[in-house]
């Protein structure tokens, strides 16, 4: 970065990282128009300039470390920040430009590891919140680091990274799937990979570039480097083509890594050994995460895809995932995606969280089905649901950025679910002062809140599953 003299222009929002973006008009497209590796950038919503140690909301933008930005106007901070906080949204490299590892690389640092790009320019901005946030009336000692899908997974890596250790002091994580175990293979993005596992990506990605170098690699143009297609995919659940309009998540050199720096141990180690900061978090999902994902169309194909993944124990994911007939491979894939990915790997994350450490956890589960339009093309209309990040646009208060029929009941929703985030945002209790009943997670009864236009505490909902799935990730080929 290349400093500058006297005072610089901020009245626009920097360039995303380079990306293959999502297309205009899809429930997850930002927007995005310019792009660039110099990203990033900082946006900082705040009060009047007589404010002064206003609590900070540090956050970390969705795309599963492939797309997305701080300037999606879903993140817009100017409600939250009419109540009294000051938000800061952060921009950082993606994919294959954030998280590339290659022996070469690893060879540059004092370490002996590379990767992890995005996750370090995620601590460079908490870092200049630190410095600098006093002078936009934000206090640096109370500042509270958040974030959606890959935002809540980063927010949750980062408690267990040495280099971010004292720079947040809580932490919430939307549909974050980051407490899971690194993989030695080819697999879900879910999990962070082995060093040696990346590297070999990376090696292969040079391959498949046809360059020899990392020079000759840092001379191409990144949408080349972007657009570089590998045989090994992590899944069948999400395609160029799916009706959500999402990209390609390829197991390649796009997502984080036990690096040896930023992340010396796989996440769920550190949890389940009490070595993740010990600081109030906030987590919880939405019910449809996956809606909108590539599916198994007839009951022999997800059969096939069960018995090919999980082997002798694939009998015991059908039941737990049924699909009698065709008709019902569309919920059952969805279903299980959702749970491997987002939902389980929360629960996992809470119950880690409580069973391990001292301070509160809170969980949360967002039903509420926003009144998407039915629309030709896009995942639209009632198969939505409460599709991934549609909690998101209650808590910024951004849903009426989307011409869709809200009600008052949707309003007040927002209203309650800001006021409850403020609370923890402000104190580290989101029960604002005992105004909003919300017990602290308990692992040996565990209990949820649920939002929605009535509000509610239920127990656990499937504890079969979530057993299933903390028995599945202590299996072969997993670390951690």
């Amino acid at each position: 970065m290349v400093p500058w003299q006297g005072v610089r222009a901020a009245s626009e929002f920097g360039p995303a990282s380079w990306q293959l973006a999502p297309p205009a008009g899809s429930l997850f497209s930002g927007r995005e128009s310019r792009f660039s590796e110099d990203c990033l950038t900082l946006n900082v919503w705040t009060g009047p300039a007589a404010d002064v140690d206003r609590p900070v909301l540090v956050w970390l933008h969705f795309g599963a470390f492939h797309f997305g930005s701080a300037s999606n106007p879903l993140y817009d901070g100017a409600r939250l920040a009419s109540r009294g906080i000051t938000v800061v949204g952060v921009n950082y490299r993606l994919g294959r430009l954030g998280f590339l590892a290659h022996p070469d690389l690893s060879a540059e640092t004092t370490y002996g590891g590379s990767g992890n790009y995005g996750l370090m320019d995620q601590i460079a901005a908490l870092e200049w919140v630190r410095r600098n946030i006093g002078a936009f009336g934000g206090d640096p000692g109370n500042v509270t680091l958040a974030g959606v899908s890959a935002g809540g997974d980063s927010a949750q890596k980062l408690r267990c990274s040495p280099p971010a250790q004292g720079l947040f002091h809580r932490v919430i994580a939307h549909s974050g799937p980051g407490v899971t175990p690194a993989i030695d293979g080819p697999g879900n993005p879910a999990y962070a990979s082995t060093l040696p596992a990346a590297e070999q990506a990376g090696v292969e990605l040079f391959a498949a570039l046809g360059v020899g170098s990392v020079a000759e690699a840092r001379a191409l143009d990144p949408e080349v480097i972007l657009r570089a297609d590998l045989p090994r995919t992590h899944g069948a659940w999400v395609s160029d083509s799916a009706p959500g309009g999402l990209s390609v998540h390829r197991y390649d050199s796009g997502y984080p890594v036990v690096d040896g720096y930023v992340l010396t141990e796989p996440v769920q180690r550190s949890f389940a050994q009490g070595r993740a900061v010990d600081l109030p978090a906030l987590v919880g999902n939405v019910t449809d995460e996956q809606a909108g994902a590539r599916y198994l169309p007839t009951v022999t194909a997800y059969r096939g895809y069960l018995e090919e993944k999980f082997g002798e124990r694939a009998d015991e994911v059908f039941e737990l995932y049924p699909a009698p007939d065709d008709a019902a491979t569309k919920k059952a894939s969805w279903s299980l995606a959702g749970d491997e990915v987002f939902i389980m790997p929360s629960w996992n994350a809470a119950l880690l969280h409580s069973e391990n450490l001292r301070a509160p956890v809170w969980h949360f589960r967002f039903t509420r089905r926003p009144p998407v339009p039915a629309r030709s093309g896009v995942l639209e209309g009632a198969e939505a649901g409460a599709f991934h990040t549609a909690d998101v646009l209650y808590l910024f208060g951004t849903y009426e950025d989307r011409d869709w029929d809200w009600t008052k009941a949707d309003h007040v929703l927002a209203e309650r679910m800001q006021g409850a985030w403020i609370s923890f945002v402000r104190s580290g209790n989101p029960t604002d002062g005992g105004r909003i009943e919300w017990p602290a997670l308990d692992a040996r009864s565990p209990r949820t809140k649920v939002w929605d236009l009535e509000e509610s505490v239920a127990d656990i909902l499937d504890t079969r599953r979530l057993t299933f799935w903390r028995s599945y990730w202590s299996g072969p080929g997993f670390v951690g």
